[in-house]
């Protein structure tokens, strides 16, 4: 269990306090003994049992989750298509232990996760688990643009999210997984309409688009992703790669703020991207940045 300073400071990492969560930085290094790792806490209407030797769940325990303005902005995302349709679907590619799909179960119908990494897929089901939630289905494998293996790479030693199909640091700590196409999967398991879609695969992201192409064109889904890579950048070469990866008439915006998610021009340089069908982009009016 953590330790009373860990606690202490905490709380200090949940106040709306400036210069509090760079203090709590600061002190980070200090603070882990792996006898302290593992806590469970309240998250957003759920319990969360999780490690402090994980960069997510580190997060999650000193200020409250983790890249908290997409959190932020998926909320609105499933606010937006709740004022238009009964049921509104989530899919979370590269889910990793699961704190964007947790949170987001409590806001829309369904949750369609993906995660080929068995040790982050495991905590994810365990937290499913505790909390009975019975809105999620947890695949165990990655998607592309055709059915095969893969070797899912070591990632940065305590951050679990880094792990990647197209690198890896350490030969010793990779892992073989199934990669399954989007459209084919998403075809016989029948699953439902793709309102969201939030995709986080290290470097994967063009190839993922690429097997979805169909659902992408029929859903038109607000989509939430990482940009990663110097010049070329997930798989992309260029925006204009982007842009004819994804469906005809939207917008690329750049989240921007630090907990508030606001839409700002769009940035190839930045790490997240959103792209709005043209049809949604007035319902985002309030949060777009001239």
């Amino acid at each position: 269990m953590p330790t009373v300073l860990q606690h202490l400071l905490r709380a200090i990492g949940h106040l709306p306090v400036p210069g509090a969560h760079r203090a709590v930085w600061s002190l980070q290094g200090r603070l882990y003994d792996p006898r302290t790792a593992e806590f469970e806490v309240s998250f957003h209407g759920m319990r969360y049992r999780g490690r402090l030797d994980d960069l997510v769940d580190w997060n999650i325990f000193f200020f409250g989750g983790y890249s908290v303005k997409e959190l932020d902005f998926l909320a609105e995302a499933a606010r937006v298509i709740a004022q238009t349709a009964k049921e509104v679907a989530y899919f979370d590619v590269g889910a990793n232990v699961g704190q964007h799909a947790l949170f987001m179960s409590r806001l829309v119908t369904s949750v369609v996760a993906f995660e080929p990494a068995r040790s982050a897929r495991e905590r994810f089901a365990s937290n499913m688990a505790l909390n009975g939630l019975e809105n999620i289905r947890l695949y165990p494998f990655a998607l592309g643009d055709c059915d095969e293996s893969g070797i899912l790479g070591s990632g940065f030693a305590g951050n679990s999210g880094s792990r990647s199909l197209t690198w890896t640091l350490d030969q010793q700590n990779t892992e073989s997984v199934e990669i399954r196409r989007g459209d084919d999967l998403c075809r016989a398991d029948r699953l439902p309409p793709m309102d969201i879609l939030k995709l986080d695969v290290e470097g994967f992201e063009r190839r993922v688009l690429s097997g979805l192409r169909e659902r992408l064109l029929n859903d038109r889904p607000i989509v939430l992703m990482e940009l990663v890579g110097d010049s070329e950048k997930s798989g992309f070469r260029d925006a204009a790669e982007l842009h004819e990866a994804l469906y005809s008439e939207h917008e690329l915006f750049t989240l921007s703020s630090e907990r508030d998610a606001m839409l700002a021009p769009f940035d190839w340089q930045a790490e997240e991207v959103i792209c709005l069908p043209k049809e949604r982009v007035e319902a985002f009016a309030r949060r777009i940045s001239p």
